[in-house]
């Protein structure tokens, strides 16, 4: 086996586990040296306890599985990995027995084509300047208004006249938006984040939300986030309470509406990288979004009654967007897999028992990240962030920046 190497960065948010995945690791490549197989594959079952999606972790459990003659489970797992990484290469001596039955062998090419295979079910609704760095966007009439990375700006779009104009911009990288109760009003989470052009490390992770007017571009109302934080996705449930999820620490923040106040923060232990957040049509549930995870269903009334949601099929790991449709039907924007896509997950209790791909492998080098479903309009979404645009020291390569595309699906 070629060895992989465990990807550390992907483990930032998993401060306390970080030491003893790496020792397991370290243990499973000795088993493997020693031909231990069965040792090999129990340690990288240990593993995936810690960290349920490690890339290489499933990787090397799926060759055990090989290795120990279980080449069902072995298939059954590299299947999962190819919905995530279509470019996953097998050429290792370690599935010579899984690659010699020939449906096997068969039938995981046509998945690594299924899941490479461009599709494009969207259309472009409109489109801004590429010199925005563009991460959220929501409806209010004929009027997109959107966040901007790079220098905060809370940009107004007009579908008639089809102009865009910076309505105002805020302190630190803007993330999240959301419409407020009344129609003249947005809300706004920043964070002094190092792609943010006045970037200040002292401040590093320093969070606001904003209350914003948009007719007459002033801010009704700054709150503080008292720890570091970077918001990356938001909701305004009836009770006019908003739900807004922490990406450096797994916490859900409560923030009165009415009042203007963070009123509490709850954590999720179980859980490492929240992102996109969602309502039901009942206002009594929650869907997050866990890029390391998967996606999890919380009770309102009680943080406690949560479920995950499975899926032995696809693997639901990389998930930014997530928006609810209907009782059976969410749609997840996916800008961790190769290639990057939009999904509609199909569930029933706690499975997901269906994944169509709505879009995939788009022609674009920027990545989806944020969208919001409109029943009358249909799912809109940002298509093609400029993430992967900057240096290692989180310069902008401006001159390879696009122009900023928000693309549609017609109604469900």
């Amino acid at each position: 086996m070629k060895f992989k190497i465990l990807i550390i960065f992907l483990l930032v948010a998993l401060t306390g586990y970080t030491q003893n995945l790496n020792e397991l690791y370290k243990k499973s490549i000795e088993a493997y040296k020693n031909k231990n197989f069965e040792a090999f594959e129990k340690l990288n079952l240990e593993a995936l306890e810690l960290h349920p999606s490690q890339p290489t972790i499933l990787f090397n459990l799926a060759a055990s599985y090989s290795l120990n003659s279980k080449n069902k489970q072995a298939f059954e797992l590299l299947s999962s990995l190819l919905s995530w990484n279509a470019e996953l290469k097998l050429e290792d001596e370690d599935f010579k027995s899984l690659l010699e039955e020939k449906k096997f062998a068969n039938d995981l090419k046509k998945k690594a084509s299924f899941f490479s295979t461009q599709k494009e079910s969207s259309s472009i609704l409109f489109e801004i300047s590429n010199k925005y760095h563009v991460e959220d966007v929501v409806m209010v009439g004929d009027m997109a208004y959107l966040t901007d990375v790079r220098n905060g700006f809370v940009i107004k779009y007009n579908l008639k006249t089809k102009k865009s104009e910076e309505l105002l911009s805020v302190a630190g990288a803007a993330f999240a938006i959301i419409k407020g109760v009344d129609k003249n009003s947005i809300w706004v989470s920043s964070s002094m984040f190092p792609n943010y052009s006045k970037y200040n490390k002292e401040q590093n992770n320093k969070s606001f939300v904003y209350k914003i007017n948009t007719q007459n571009r002033s801010v009704i109302n700054k709150i503080e986030i008292p720890e570091e934080a970077v918001i990356g996705s938001m909701v305004l449930a009836k009770n006019n309470k908003i739900y807004a999820t922490n990406s450096v620490s797994p916490k859900i923040f409560v923030i009165d509406a009415d009042k203007g106040v963070l009123e509490n923060s709850f954590e999720i232990n179980e859980a490492f990288n929240l992102q996109g957040v969602t309502l039901d049509h009942t206002h009594q549930h929650i869907f997050i979004a866990d890029y390391i995870k998967g996606i999890v269903k919380l009770n309102l009334a009680d943080f406690s009654d949560r479920i995950w949601y499975e899926s032995k099929t696809y693997l639901l790991k990389g998930i930014d967007g997530l928006n609810y449709i209907d009782d059976t039907t969410l749609i997840a924007i996916q800008n961790n897999s190769n290639p990057k896509k939009v999904i509609q997950l199909t569930t029933d209790a706690n499975k997901v028992t269906k994944v169509e791909i709505l879009d995939n492998a788009l022609p674009y080098k920027g990545e989806p990240t944020n969208g919001k479903f409109y029943k009358e309009k249909g799912y809109i979404y940002i298509s093609n962030s400029q993430w992967p645009f900057y240096d290692k020291k989180n310069t902008p390569l401006v001159e390879q920046w696009e122009p900023q595309r928000i693309r549609i699906f017609n109604p469900f």
